[in-house]
């Protein structure tokens, strides 16, 4: 179970202290605010963490659900909150980059799990980035990004539709958080794009080494 797996991140990456508490960075928050409705989305971040893959790609991954039921849980049905990535797939340079708003650096998914339910929101956007892949930490700043419903189970109620994302973040990096945020994550995932009958039981981790 994915309680097995956290313990053994835990026991290898003594650094990582939040697997014992929330992981908390500066940061300045999430707004998601719906272009159609008088709806705006503001998480109360609580777990937050990120990866360095190479000099110019990072995964931030943000959430409001404690980092102890993320990794307790074998249900999605038990969780309600949302989970966050922002996927950095260019670092921008000046010269040789466009640095503005209209362009694009990051892709933006979120799953907004409520009951049993799920709904995955995505787009993208540019991030004005503090720090690079590979700091102790980092983070930065997205403006005007944009993301809409892509998927969702049978009873998930939109309330944003077409909407604007807004974030500022600063996030440590944390293998053992990230690789239990990330597996939660994409397990909601794949329940909201498959068929709707599908179960919100989450599969066991991959052993290490497996894709």
């Amino acid at each position: 179970m994915l309680g097995g797996v956290v313990g053994v991140v835990c026991g290898l990456l003594v650094f990582a202290s939040g697997c014992s508490r929330p992981l908390l960075g500066m940061m300045r928050g999430i707004h998601v605010k719906s272009m159609d409705q008088a709806v705006v989305l503001s998480p109360h971040l609580r777990t937050i963490g990120y990866r360095a893959i190479d000099e110019s790609t990072a995964d931030i991954y943000l959430s409001d659900i404690p980092l102890d039921r993320l990794a307790a849980t074998d249900s999605l049905d038990d969780l309600t909150g949302s989970i966050i990535e922002l996927h950095m797939f260019v670092n921008p340079k000046p010269g040789k980059t466009p640095i503005e708003t209209t362009a694009s650096s990051v892709t933006i998914r979120q799953v907004i799990l409520a009951g049993g339910q799920i709904g995955l929101y995505g787009g993208g956007g540019f991030l004005f980035p503090n720090g690079s892949p590979g700091d102790t930490s980092f983070g930065g700043r997205i403006k005007h990004g944009s993301v809409r419903l892509l998927a969702a189970t049978a009873g998930f109620r939109d309330r944003l539709g077409a909407a604007e994302f807004d974030a500022g973040v600063m996030a440590r990096k944390d293998a053992a958080a990230t690789a239990i945020m990330s597996h939660v994550f994409k397990s909601a995932v794949h329940v909201a794009t498959q068929t709707r009958s599908a179960s919100s039981q989450l599969p066991e981790p991959a052993a290490a080494g497996e894709p």
